[in-house]
């Protein structure tokens, strides 16, 4: 318990490994613990999220990247921070759609359940979004980061710039009085994070603070997250915190985890860092939430007014082939199509385009075959009009 200009607080922790093997009941309660949690002290330490050897696989997926990235990224000596998780890391999905950590972006963001915050949609507003079909805030993955803090990391020799901090005021637009959370944040252990090796430090209840993004959390006392490999920290956007210094001989390796409102620009671009010839391997599910959907009406929409996954995630789409859209066409009021209407002009197109692409191969532009592979493609199944 820490009693500090915000209240008397505590970080409160809760096994999922437990609640989820003792049934429905203890998982619902799980839940709304979690969220209670969160809006008492502005951050949760949920233990046991996954399995320590789920954490060693991930890190072994990472470590080539890992070791392929120098220290001192952002301004944080002796540490290293590589992102990409998605594309780069099978391992990773489990913790970034661990379906306890969802449901609590849902409750945050998706339905503003926090005391003060509210979903206001079209001049109405509820709290919480509750009872009403579909009033609630789309939100996506914002952020997937491997942070390996080394020995004497945040030590003079080698500072840590960023030191306490929030993460809610990287928008042009001020939140503050806006009554609403923008984003949450999850740090997952992957190693043990000690007192010793820098566990993440924490101002309860900061997230209290009025104004929402004011000094004085950053002149409380912080305490420190020790937790156990396979544990998750989180808390909202409003909550200050800030690294540990290593002083072991040991590295502290975690992973940054965050989640915000789908209509704000994530703070890592997924769309790039999981381009769709990768993300078309994905389960839909992911997919939604790295973004390739339409979070609301026309939002997000490819080339012919397509969502992604009429789009980008098919096999052959190319934005560059008239007619990859897929879309029917009418005979009588469309035309002409990518295909011409005569056998004489069809074949005389198709046998063009096959031998471009062989000469691209032969000049090893394997990007402008690839072009041509999906325009053929795309030739072969185009009405003839």
């Amino acid at each position: 318990m820490v009693t500090n200009a915000f209240g008397s607080h505590e970080l409160e922790r809760f096994d999922y490994a437990e609640a989820s093997a003792s049934g429905q009941m203890s998982v619902d309660r799980l839940d709304q613990d979690l969220v209670n949690a969160i809006d008492r002290h502005g951050f949760v330490l949920i233990e046991n999220a996954v399995r320590p050897e789920d954490c060693d696989r991930l890190v072994a997926e990472m470590r080539p990247y890992i070791d392929a990235t120098p220290h001192g990224l952002h301004g944080l000596g002796g540490t290293r921070r590589v992102g990409a998780l998605v594309a780069r890391s099978a391992a990773s999905h489990r913790m970034i759609a661990h379906p306890a950590i969802l449901r609590l972006a849902n409750a945050i963001l998706g339905e503003q359940q926090l005391s003060g915050d509210a979903v206001r949609i079209n001049g109405r507003s509820g709290k919480g979004g509750k009872g009403e079909k579909g009033f609630r805030y789309p939100w996506q993955l914002h952020l997937t980061q491997i942070i390996d803090v080394g020995p004497g990391a945040g030590t003079e020799a080698m500072p840590h710039h960023l030191k306490l901090h929030r993460a809610n005021g990287m928008w042009v637009h001020d939140f503050q009085d806006t009554g609403i959370d923008p984003q949450i944040e999850v740090m997952w252990a992957l190693t043990d994070f000690t007192t010793d090796n820098g566990a993440t430090h924490v101002v309860l209840g900061s997230h209290r603070e009025e104004p929402r993004g004011g000094s004085l959390s950053h002149r409380q006392p912080t305490i420190q997250a020790t937790m156990y490999k396979g544990s998750a920290l989180v808390w909202t956007g409003w909550s200050v915190h800030g690294a540990g210094v290593n002083t072991s001989a040991e590295r502290r390796i975690g992973m940054n985890i965050n989640y915000a409102l789908a209509f704000l620009a994530q703070e890592e671009n997924q769309l790039l860092a999981c381009p769709p010839h990768l993300a078309r391997r994905l389960p839909e599910s992911l997919q939604r939430l790295i973004g390739y959907r339409q979070p609301a009406g026309a939002l997000n929409y490819v080339a012919e007014c397509q969502a992604p996954a009429d789009s980008v995630l098919k096999e052959d789409f190319d934005v560059l082939v008239p007619g990859a859209h897929g879309h029917t066409m009418n005979p009588e009021l469309d035309g002409p199509a990518f295909a011409p209407a005569g056998e004489d002009d069809y074949r005389r197109k198709l046998r063009d385009l096959e031998a471009r692409k062989v000469e691209a191969v032969a000049a090893d532009d394997l990007e402008l075959a690839l072009h041509l592979k999906r325009a053929i493609s795309v030739l072969k199944r185009s009405p003839r009009i």
